[in-house]
């Protein structure tokens, strides 16, 4: 996925709130090639997000500045999105393994599609926590000028 670039449009202490002039789809998405998330959220929505800015760096109104996520955070990202519901799904049918011995092709898929739901319901609570989702807000990375 590729950087998003956003104009400040107004400044209180060290937050910024931006307004998203890029698409929200990678190259792929774009082609009709990605995992489809650009066709849930649109390519062409203006966005406007409160956004940190480190420490140091300085940026004024009408500026563009670059928006970034660190990598450990989309990779946690992602652990929840997918690994968490696909950790929960083998969990379940590891234990049904161990429990019941071979619960047969129908059960099996049944307890695998309970443990995705489990893994999706457990994520989803997660991510309503505010001390989560704030790890995932973008931060300004440079301003967009200065190359």
């Amino acid at each position: 996925m590729e950087s998003a670039f956003g104009r400040i449009i107004a400044l209180s202490g060290r937050t910024a709130t931006v307004s998203v002039e890029s698409p929200v789809a990678c190259r792929r998405c774009a082609a009709g090639k990605g995992c489809g998330a650009g066709i849930l959220v649109g390519a062409d929505v203006n966005r406007q997000i409160q956004v940190k800015i480190p420490p140091g760096m300085v940026v004024s109104e009408g500026e563009s500045i670059e928006l970034v996520i660190g990598p450990r955070f989309l990779l946690r990202a992602a652990m929840l999105a997918y690994g968490l519901p696909l950790l929960a799904m083998i969990v379940t049918l590891s234990l049904a393994w161990m429990l019941i011995g071979n619960p047969g092709d129908g059960i099996g898929v049944l307890l695998a599609a309970f443990g995705l739901v489990v893994g999706l319901v457990i994520g989803r609570r997660m991510l309503q926590q505010e001390s989560i989702c704030e790890q995932f807000l973008p931060s300004v990375g440079k301003a967009a000028d200065a190359g």
